[in-house]
């Protein structure tokens, strides 16, 4: 069962969610409430529970041929199990938003659906589709997952306009901006994958951390110009999240000039938990804003 869930993912999920919230409602430390961080974290396990086992029930036919372990593969967890709890996943997300919405955080609610479409609409369509659909459909569910967060600490904004992720918008704009770019990378590396494709990932590992730099660099030339002698501390915290993704046997040791899917399939769970770094920094520079 715990297989089938790959429960340990699910605290990338948790965590991008819960440091959507931290960001969002810092400027008014004193508005802070454990039970909104408990139901948007109980939400976004919902919704990635939920997510991971609709993956396994889509993909079951091919998993017998290319990935034979998996548990649906093996007869190990039945179809009536699986559909089980993907029924009480979605049950458990819908409820922690509801009650969001009881607490006077609707926009929490309407967000957490968009993040259930958006998870519907990888697995059932863009995930068997071209991989230039696929990574931003999956930056789309990662950001809105976030947003969850943000929404149930501001509510969502009126105005959705470029001036979000200016200099002078909210910092969870940018935040969630680099989340999303991230993010999509590394679902490329997962597309590959699972594809079996023949890849240099040294380009791949360049996109990578590229992405992730423009999202911090973004970050950090706002917080200065925001705060007026506030020495962000993102470049060093971006260089310890760097030398955290480069670790031996990481992801950097699978660069080269060609890989199969077996060289660097088992880095893309490390590259989800590099994202929790990311979160942290997020609520670093957010309570550091603050001081």
């Amino acid at each position: 069962m715990s297989r089938l869930l790959r429960l340990p993912l699910v605290v990338t999920a948790v965590a991008d969610s819960v440091a959507g919230y931290f960001v969002a409602i810092l400027p008014r430390p004193n508005a802070v409430s454990w039970q909104h961080v408990a139901l948007v974290a109980g939400t976004s396990t919902g919704l990635y529970l939920y997510g991971i086992v609709e993956n396994d029930l889509v993909d079951r036919r091919r998993d017998r041929r290319l990935d034979p372990g998996r548990p649906l593969a093996t007869g190990e967890v039945g179809i009536p199990t699986a559909v089980g709890l993907l029924v009480l996943s979605a049950a458990l997300a819908a409820g922690c938003a509801a009650q969001l919405a009881r607490m006077e955080r609707g926009g929490a609610l309407v967000i957490a659906i968009g993040a259930f479409a958006a998870v519907n609409l990888y697995h059932l369509a863009a995930n068997h589709g071209p991989s230039s659909v696929a990574m931003p459909v999956m930056g789309l569910c990662r950001f809105l997952n976030f947003f969850i967060g943000v929404a149930a600490a501001v509510g969502v904004p009126h105005d959705i306009t470029p001036d979000l992720v200016a200099l002078s918008g909210p910092l969870w704009a940018r935040h969630g901006a680099a989340l999303f770019f991230a993010a999509s990378v590394v679902t490329g590396y997962s597309i590959a994958a699972r594809r079996e494709v023949t890849v240099s990932s040294r380009p791949w590992t360049v996109a990578f951390f590229a992405a992730a730099a423009a999202g911090f660099a973004m970050i950090a030339v706002a917080v200065a110009a925001a705060a007026e002698g506030f020495h962000a501390p993102v470049a060093r915290l971006f260089a310890f999240l760097l030398l955290a993704a480069m670790w031996p046997g990481g992801l950097w040791s699978a660069a080269g000039p060609e890989r199969r899917p077996e060289a660097y399939r088992r880095f893309i769970p490390r590259m989800l938990y590099w994202l929790i770094l990311m979160d942290a920094a997020f609520v670093a520079d957010a309570w550091l804003m603050t001081m």
